[in-house]
């Protein structure tokens, strides 16, 4: 088996920055899109939830420990 790399700039101005942070943003969203029933179900039988399914509410009604 051989590696393979992929060399990606380390500096980049805010303009190039944003640009890329943007890309992901749409990717992420399309590929949610598409396969976040999958990607829930995966991860359900895998014993881990999507992280907003993890969101709890807080109980204020317990007495504070101390």
């Amino acid at each position: 088996m051989s590696l393979s790399f992929t060399h990606l700039p380390t500096h980049w101005d805010a303009d190039e920055a944003y640009t890329v942070i943007a890309f992901l943003d749409l990717l992420r969203d399309q590929l949610w899109e598409t396969y976040g029933e999958e990607i829930t179900a995966m991860l359900q039988d895998a014993g881990t939830a999507h992280p907003k399914a993890r969101q709890t509410t807080p109980n204020f009604d317990d007495e504070p420990p101390f």
